[in-house]
């Protein structure tokens, strides 16, 4: 965090196959599990570093929906919908 705290984040996604995209949801990732991590690391670690630790439990939720947002544009491709 910006006022120089280690932070750990627990962050839970849910997601499901779209019916009409399974072929692409089975074979264009090897780990789908790693790349939706990689997306939400890549999330969190752009936004919280410039939060103190009060503001980062504050806009926790803002921190959810970014999160939701780099996930369903990323992750439409691959054929996946991510749920809140």
């Amino acid at each position: 965090t910006k006022d120089n705290v280690f932070v750990t984040c627990r962050v839970a996604v849910q997601q499901s196959v779209r019916p009409e995209n399974a072929y692409d949801a089975m074979y264009k990732l090897a780990n789908v599990h790693e790349q939706i991590e990689s997306y939400v690391s890549d999330v969190v670690r752009s936004s919280v570093p410039h939060m103190t630790l009060d503001e980062s439990f504050e806009k926790k939720d803002d921190i959810s929906e970014a999160v939701q947002k780099k996930l369903e544009t990323e992750m439409t491709t691959y054929g996946f919908q991510i749920h809140k």
